[in-house]
């Protein structure tokens, strides 16, 4: 159901992934602020989080944060007070930054390392492909084309009970294609396609589970729906569980797991699988560092037109030999199609 870009990020400090959201119009300005202060962005954003934390709120309410570092530096307006932990709210020309738990972002090759990375904007929350064939009609009963017939010509075949009917009908619901969308007149009928078995709805009412779309937000609950369409072949499904196993949602932390699932999800060609699993390999977490194999699998996804996986494909490749090189092009054409995202 949805297509979210799911991407592992490296910090300094110890941890994997930094889960910030910061809006395009707020990164520009923070943009603006950290040249004139001589600094990068994600050092002058860390530094203005640790100053907002440090910070007691009566004087947050009348000081401006203090001078410290590069030479030109300015001074960006009066922080928010302090609320504990790395939640910060900072004023900055004027410009309000909030700190939130978000889908992992695309990093630019230029900060990958970094110890704050930012998020890219949020992309919508449901996107539904579907992919199910169509469901048994009765002889000479013509699908209807145009998306609101298509849901009146779906509610009868739904309700008896068939699968495929159950399943396309509920992401009309979820899309709000030809019918006012409704999370929770679509809940029900991804779950009964689900527990039918078929795929593509166990992979959309696990999302629905994920996200807390139209039911109870349950991630324990949403693992095992992508385990059960994971087994049938989802990419997707592989991914999240993936994902799953690298933040620990729902499921053990575990980077071992988490690059075995990588590993499914890149055979079966999901350019997000296949970045990751090269970023553990990268990294050398949850598998032997290799940037061999790190190469070939950003390759890989940089070929399906993965703009991140080719920058960080032109960074690796400054420290393989020739011979290695060579060798990861050689493997990459043995792959299956469905790996190269040729279906």
């Amino acid at each position: 159901m949805t297509r979210q870009q799911r991407r592992l990020e490296h910090g300094e400090n110890g941890g994997l992934w930094h889960e910030r959201l910061i809006e395009g119009e707020t990164q520009q300005l923070a943009a603006r602020a950290a040249e004139t202060a001589g600094l990068t962005l994600e050092a002058w954003i860390e530094r203005a989080i640790q100053r907002s934390c440090a910070m007691d709120g009566a004087a947050a309410a009348t000081a401006a944060p203090a001078a410290a570092g590069g030479a030109g530096e300015t001074d960006v307006g009066p922080a928010a007070p302090a609320r504990g932990g790395r939640v910060a709210a900072l004023l900055a020309l004027p410009l309000l930054i909030t700190a939130g738990i978000a889908y992992l972002a695309t990093r630019p090759a230029e900060i990958r390392g970094r110890a704050v990375a930012l998020e890219l904007p949020r992309q919508p929350a449901a996107e539904i492909i579907v992919t199910a064939p169509r469901p048994l009609g009765l002889p000479g009963d013509k699908e209807p084309t145009d998306p609101a017939q298509l849901a009146l010509w779906l509610a009868p075949r739904a309700s008896a009970g068939d699968a495929v009917a159950q399943y396309r009908l509920g992401a009309l619901y979820a899309m709000g294609k030809g019918v006012e969308r409704d999370y929770a007149q679509a809940e029900p009928l991804l779950r009964a396609s689900a527990e039918a078995g078929l795929a593509e709805a166990q992979f959309d009412y696990g999302v629905l589970l994920e996200n807390g779309f139209g039911v109870a937000a349950n991630a324990e609950a949403a693992a095992g729906w992508y385990r059960k369409a994971a087994a049938q072949g989802s990419a997707e499904a592989a991914l999240n569980l993936g994902y799953a196993a690298a933040k620990g949602a729902g499921v053990r932390k575990d980077l071992a797991e988490a690059a075995r699932w990588f590993s499914r999800a890149a055979e079966l060609g999901a350019p997000d699988g296949q970045y990751n699993l090269a970023y553990l390999y990268e990294y050398g977490a949850g598998v032997p560092k290799s940037l061999a194999n790190a190469y070939f699998w950003y390759s890989i996804a940089a070929a399906q037109g993965d703009d991140g996986a080719r920058q960080a494909a032109e960074h690796i490749a400054r420290d393989l030999s020739p011979k290695q090189l060579s060798d990861a092009k050689a493997k990459a054409t043995a792959l299956p199609a469905v790996a190269r995202g040729e279906h």
